[in-house]
């Protein structure tokens, strides 16, 4: 069963920031950009890298430890439509993010 989950206040989280988080037992990072909050898996499905220390360029995040990049907006792999992160629907609302886990 999902549920939302009150992850952030909505200034914790500026844009092109990240910020990871433990949500539900779920390793998650929150990413801003272009004032959209996206929330996806917190670990690289290659060597469970945490994402977190990646590099941002537009809605790509590369992966920090074998420069894997991931489009944040559907979680897939730039080089293999097969190999995704999970990611997170996220609402922003009276100053809170949630996450649906």
């Amino acid at each position: 069963m999902t549920s939302w989950l009150i992850a952030a206040s909505g200034n914790e989280v500026k844009e092109g920031r990240m910020k990871p988080l433990d949500a539900g037992g779920k390793r998650i990072l929150l990413i801003r950009i272009e004032d959209e909050v996206f929330a996806i898996e917190n670990r690289c499905p290659h060597m469970n890298c945490p994402l977190q220390g990646g590099i941002l360029e537009g809605h790509s995040i590369k992966c920090p430890c074998h420069n894997w990049s991931f489009d944040i907006r559907t979680g897939a792999y730039a080089a293999s439509d097969s190999i995704r992160l999970n990611i997170y629907e996220t609402q922003e609302k009276d100053g809170k993010i949630s996450v649906l886990i």
